[in-house]
């Protein structure tokens, strides 16, 4: 054995005799440097051979205090041992390729001493032990307290007085396909229901966007009275939840009435991804035509309750219709057919509702007298106005201005007298103006002079009457004064002072009240300094090009270009915000066909934007249509066909509604 060769007991080997007997192994004694010298020993010996073991022992430990303790080889006691006696030991056999494998089991020994009283091995049971329950009732777990799970109620919760509020529904776990497949299943085994609009005639988002509109912005600009008191939403809207055509007729002019290429229409395609142009155009065609099939309809019977109750959404048909041909700035004459279809459904069957009776006939017999600027007379239009109009009840409150004060009755007659006239200058009669004519003009003049109007203070309605009663006065003279040789009558001359001559802006002209001033008239003075000889020329510097000068008509009076000048103060004093602007636009008319100067012209062309701007109403286009052709002719000199309007429209195809 070789030097240090460790002890079989501390390495936990089992070594083999090989060769040699059990008797002859020798016995070993391990022991170490440590502060005990017995600290333990081992010995292998059964025989008379312990003796000198101990000595042995005794001279391995009287050298425990050297420096360098190195473990002692005994040396063998069998003198006779040779290696060549040392067998082989028998091989492992190696088993054979076909033949099974036997299981090889190892046993693994256990660490440490073996136990004196070794412990029972653990037996698996077949009862298992039950967790904490998730199954009882909710007002157990609630409580923390056992539940017995009894059905449909708890019996703990019985005994103890509590209400059993049940147990929770069971979730079973499913993978995701699963409860793709459940929801699936549930989408087609579910009923199909179909929600109706809930108000008739609005069922797309189209439609909405017309009835949005109509609520916040055009109810808004089609009256004067402000939004507290509007009656195209408490009436109209009202009578349309119930009636089906009204609603049509109500959304097929909100439908017309917007502008898709201004700002705000831009907006509305922009906010409303799900919907185009085409949709909104073809959905107000649809409302158009569902109206008109609705307005078709006959009446029936007069005395059945049901058709009466008819009348009032029949009247706000017509009034949407009549509505439209403005929104659209229609110049085919559509607006007169509406206008004549209430004047015979009115005397016939007025609506039963009082309030509803004086909305609509101050608002048709304003669009009435309106037309009366507009019509050229003829055997294909009717005469829609009458000068001795009268109202079937007292138009109180009133929201316009001329019907229920009784300013258009005087419209009427100074159409009539104008009518008078264009049938004389075709005549070829002379004069032109018989005596009857200027008769009534004095009596028309009188009543405009004593006409009043009457609003609350701060109300703008106040402004615009003045600006009515001067429109009022300058188509009476338009119309008494047509183009002729002959000086104007002395029926509405006035002395001419140093005050009524002094301009009130710089289109009026100080030099003459009825011809304006010529520049032959004036002479340039001549300096002191100045002299002239014969052989020498001087020349003077260029002047800058002085503007051209206004063309009048023949005889023109200077108190025409007084009142315009005030009638267009009063036009520039309203806010564009104004709610009379919605009234402005027949002034605009009137005012604008006595526009003689460049700057009176531009300041109607602002008035009528601002009034188109306010109302989005495209009849204002024609209004300026008509102006630019007149004011083209006065360039030209023809002051006949400025005279006539009416005529001038005719001949360009413009027959619209100028309110």
């Amino acid at each position: 054995m070789d030097t240090g060769q460790l002890s079989p007991i501390s390495t936990e080997l089992e070594i083999s005799a090989v060769g040699v007997s059990a008797s002859s192994v020798p016995t070993m004694i391990h022991s170490a440097t440590s502060s005990c010298a017995e600290s333990w020993s081992t010995s292998y010996s059964d025989g008379p051979d312990t003796g000198e073991e101990a000595e042995h022992d005794a001279s391995w430990e009287k050298n425990s205090d050297d420096v360098l303790t190195v473990p002692k080889l005994e040396p063998l006691e069998d003198e006779g041992f040779q290696m060549d006696e040392v067998k082989e030991a028998p091989r492992t056999p190696i088993p054979e390729p076909n033949a099974a494998a036997a299981p090889l089991t190892k046993m693994k020994r256990p660490r440490g001493r073996p136990r004196k009283h070794p412990l029972t091995p653990q037996v698996s049971t077949n009862k298992v032990a039950k967790g904490r329950s998730k199954t009882g009732c909710i007002t157990c777990r609630k409580r923390k307290k056992k539940c017995d799970e009894a059905k449909p109620r708890c019996l703990n919760c019985e005994k103890n007085a509590v209400v059993c509020e049940g147990y929770h529904e069971k979730t079973i776990w499913k993978s995701g396909k699963e409860k793709a497949e459940e929801e699936r299943q549930k989408r087609h085994s579910l009923p199909h229901i179909t929600l109706q609009p809930i108000f008739q005639g609005v069922e797309t988002p189209e439609d909405m966007i017309f009835l949005n509109h109509y609520i916040s912005h055009l109810s808004g600009v089609l009256t004067v009275e402000g939004q507290h008191k509007n009656a195209f939403k408490d009436m109209l809207l009202q009578m349309a939840v119930e009636h089906r055509g009204l609603m049509h007729s109500i959304l097929s002019v909100a439908s017309r009435h917007i502008d898709y290429d201004t700002p705000y229409g831009v907006k509305i395609l922009a906010s409303n991804p799900k919907i185009s142009l085409t949709s909104l155009l073809t959905r107000s065609q649809f409302h158009h035509n569902a109206a008109m099939e609705k307005l078709c309809e006959p009446v029936g019977n007069e005395n059945d309750p049901k058709n009466k109750a008819n009348l009032s959404p029949r009247y706000g048909q017509m009034l949407c219709l009549l509505l439209q041909t403005l929104a659209e700035g229609n110049p085919n004459g559509e607006h007169r057919v509406h206008l004549q279809a209430y004047k015979n459904l009115i005397q016939q069957s007025p609506p039963p509702d009082n309030a509803f009776l004086i909305f609509i006939t101050e608002f048709f017999q304003y669009r009435v007298f309106a037309d009366e600027l507009i019509r050229y007379p003829d055997m294909h239009t009717p005469r829609l106005a009458t000068e001795d109009w009268e109202p079937w009840l007292e138009i109180q409150p009133a929201r316009l201005i001329g019907v229920a004060d009784g300013l258009f009755h005087y419209l009427a007659q100074i159409t009539s007298i104008r009518n008078n006239i264009r049938a004389n200058m075709a005549a070829e009669a002379d004069p032109v103006v018989d005596y009857t004519s200027l008769y009534r003009a004095a009596e028309i003049d009188s009543a405009i002079r004593e006409w009043t109007p009457h609003w609350p203070p701060g109300d703008s309605r106040d402004r615009v009457g003045l600006l009515y009663k001067q429109m009022m006065w300058v188509y009476l003279f338009r119309t008494i004064y047509p183009p002729s040789s002959n000086p104007p009558s002395a029926l509405f001359a006035q002395p001419v002072t140093a005050s009524s001559i002094m301009p009130l802006s710089p289109t009026s002209q100080p030099h003459s009240a009825r011809t304006p001033p010529s520049s032959s008239d004036q002479q340039r003075p001549t300096s002191s300094h100045t002299t002239t000889t014969t052989n020498t020329t001087t020349t003077t510097p260029p002047r800058a090009e002085s503007p051209s000068p206004i063309r009048y008509p023949p005889h023109h009076d200077y108190r025409i270009t007084l009142a315009v000048d005030e009638s267009l103060a009063i036009l520039d004093s309203f806010k564009p915000s104004d709610p009379v602007q919605t009234l402005l636009l027949v002034p605009c008319l009137v005012i604008g066909c006595a526009c003689f100067a460049p700057a009176q012209r531009d300041k109607v062309r602002a008035a009528i934007r601002t009034v188109r701007g306010y109302t989005g109403l495209r009849n204002c286009d024609r209004v300026g249509e008509v102006l630019e052709e007149i004011w083209r002719l006065m360039e030209r000199g023809d002051w006949s066909r400025v005279w006539d309007w009416q005529g001038l429209a005719r001949g360009m195809g413009l027959d619209f509604s100028c309110a």
